[in-house]
C-alpha cells in the first residue's frame, strides 16, 4: 500500500465518524476517527498513546451505520493531535465491510457534488 499522508496519495480520504480502538501495552485506548480511505485512516491521538512510528497493532473500527470490523495496522504518522495508520492485513469479511463503506462514502460525495453543480 502507498504512503497515506503525502501528496502522492492515490486513494481518496473520506471524513468519517466513529471510533478506533487499539490495545497498546495492555491498555485499551479509544479515539475519534477523522477520515478513512481504502488504505488507512486518521484518528485523534488517544490520551496516553505512545507507540513509535512503524509499530504494528490490531485495531477495531466502530463506525455508525456499519458493522464493526478489525484490521492489523502500521503506525505511519503520529503528532500531538492525530494518529495515522495504514491497513496491513484484514480478513476477507472485514475488507468487504471496508470496501462497502468506502463505496457508500464515494456515492454520497458524488451525490453532494451533483447537487452543488445543479445549484
Amino acid at each position: 500500500m502507498a504512503e497515506i499522508y503525502d501528496e502522492r496519495r492515490q486513494e481518496t480520504r473520506f471524513a468519517t465518524s466513529g471510533e478506533g480502538e487499539v490495545e497498546i501495552d495492555g491498555r485499551m485506548l479509544r479515539a475519534e476517527l477523522l477520515d478513512l480511505s481504502i488504505n488507512g485512516l486518521r484518528m485523534t491521538r488517544p490520551e496516553g498513546f505512545g507507540a513509535p512510528s512503524g509499530s504494528r497493532f490490531a485495531m477495531n473500527l466502530l463506525i455508525p451505520g456499519a458493522d464493526p470490523f478489525n484490521a492489523q495496522v502500521a503506525l505511519v504518522r503520529v503528532d500531538a493531535e492525530a494518529v495515522g495508520v495504514e491497513f496491513m492485513d484484514m480478513s476477507p469479511r472485514d475488507f468487504a465491510l471496508l470496501t462497502h463503506l468506502i463505496d457508500r462514502y464515494a456515492s454520497l460525495r458524488a451525490q453532494a457534488l451533483m447537487r452543488e453543480a445543479g445549484e
